[in-house]
């Protein structure tokens, strides 16, 4: 729809296609043009190859026959992020990674506002990039999946940021190296490259390294790409930059060590354009509560810490909330998990359920995960996996929801269950409270 829009308001009537028999969105298209012409259910060939351009959504897989056998008849197909790069003027950062992109979009983009830059924050985050175009801006930081870098090819940012990379969308590409070439492109027309010291796959292939900057959980270097890491001290850690001490980690609002570098990426990509670390920067760090369903503490009642990482649709995501709160608790983890699995090897997830001292399953792949650990307990919905975790935690003790898993196969999306989450924890803590 995003696209449709701009499209039109460029003089450009477009055809839409969508795959689905009823698109929800049918009756908005025919109000933004009456006569705009739309093909629904299967990619009708013929139409398709009479097309100039395909533009396709990031929802479409690329390997669909019809999409394939247009590429193979010349029709270039782009994304939306070809059609910003015409028409952005000012420079580009770009996030991507598995795990962490929305928080440190989010993060970057605050950073940049606390330094005096007019910013404009979009694209996978949840705002279509071609809404955020103006004329005033700044510096644009956009979020990129890796189904969008699969159809990017003009944009050229001022720097690319890899956060990390770890088994997602398997049911989209043939192998897990193909969905990490896929997150790579994030580098091709970068003019710097920020990558994660903690997994070398990150690092760009092509850049010299004095166009790159890296981050990790080891001590900061002097020169290029080293200028992040974290200080030696184990008890009270501290993001570093240049060998010197930016803020503690207990100064942060942010919980556990992926955190930290999450917070490291933004500054290296507030650095990449010359912006120095000033008080307003460093406050508004301390300051970021961080984004809703992502770590997000729900309540704290009893001596039991509730946390709502919902957003936590892969493994890696749930592993890097475990490995980050372990250290944490001094009683429990409970962790919840499952869903749809998206056809990942669960047997990959043993290592971080091993810091898990319960394990309550639900949802279409929750005995796949079960099969991983000794203590485990299935449940018919959240309303009951709280119940259960409640009567499981003792003091000092934290009830994590990272399902490790997507939600379609019982919500609507990752929102949804989060909120359905933070909605029984309420209850039970409400429960508690009047005996």
């Amino acid at each position: 729809m995003s696209c449709v829009r701009f499209l039109l308001q460029q003089g450009i009537q477009p055809l839409v296609f969508d795959t689905r028999e009823a698109p929800p969105q049918a009756a908005q298209l025919a109000e933004l043009d009456a006569d705009i012409e739309l093909h629904c259910g299967s990619l009708d060939l013929g139409v398709l190859l009479a097309c100039d351009l395909l533009v396709v959504s990031p929802g479409l897989d690329l390997r669909m026959p019809a999409l394939q056998m247009a590429r193979d008849a010349g029709i270039p197909l782009v994304g939306d992020t070809d059609i910003f790069a015409q028409y952005a003027k000012a420079p580009v950062l770009g996030i991507t990674g598995s795990n962490g992109k929305s928080t440190v979009t989010q993060l970057t983009g605050d950073l940049l506002a606390a330094a005096g830059k007019k910013v404009a924050v979009g694209g996978n985050i949840g705002v279509p990039m071609l809404d955020i175009l103006a004329a005033d801006v700044d510096v644009y930081v956009l979020e990129l999946s890796s189904f969008q870098l699969d159809t990017m090819h003009d944009l050229e940012l001022h720097a690319g940021a890899l956060l990390n990379i770890s088994d997602d969308h398997l049911d989209r590409y043939y192998s897990r190296e193909a969905y990490a070439a896929s997150k790579q492109r994030i580098y091709q027309k970068a003019g710097q490259g920020i990558w994660n010291r903690e997994q070398r796959s990150t690092a760009p292939q092509r850049l010299p390294l004095a166009q790159q900057l890296s981050f990790g959980s080891d001590v900061s270097e002097q020169e290029r790409p080293g200028l992040f890491g974290l200080s030696e001290d184990v008890q009270a850690p501290a993001i570093e930059f240049a060998g010197q001490q930016l803020l503690r980690a207990d100064e942060l609002q942010l919980a556990g060590l992926h955190n930290l570098l999450n917070a490291q990426a933004a500054l290296a990509l507030v650095h990449s354009l010359g912006i120095e670390f000033s008080a307003p920067v460093l406050e508004c760090l301390r300051q970021f509560r961080g984004l809703p369903h992502r770590c997000e503490l729900v309540a704290e009642s009893a001596g039991v810490r509730w946390v709502n990482d919902s957003k936590a649709t892969n493994i890696g995501a749930a592993e890097a909330a475990i490995q980050g709160l372990r250290p944490l608790v001094k009683g429990k983890l409970i962790l919840i998990a499952g869903g749809d699995g998206k056809g990942a090897d669960f047997s990959t997830f043993k290592d971080a359920l091993r810091l898990v001292d319960e394990l309550i399953v639900l949802g279409r792949d929750g005995a796949r995960i079960a099969q991983h650990h000794k203590v485990v307990t299935a449940v018919k919905d959240l309303r009951e996996a709280v119940q259960v975790a409640a009567a499981k935690a003792i003091p000092e003790s934290t009830v994590l929801l990272a399902p490790a898993c997507a939600s379609l196969d019982m919500f609507s999306n990752y929102q949804e269950r989060g909120e359905r989450f933070k909605a029984a924890v309420e209850a039970q803590v409400a429960e508690v409270a009047h005996g």
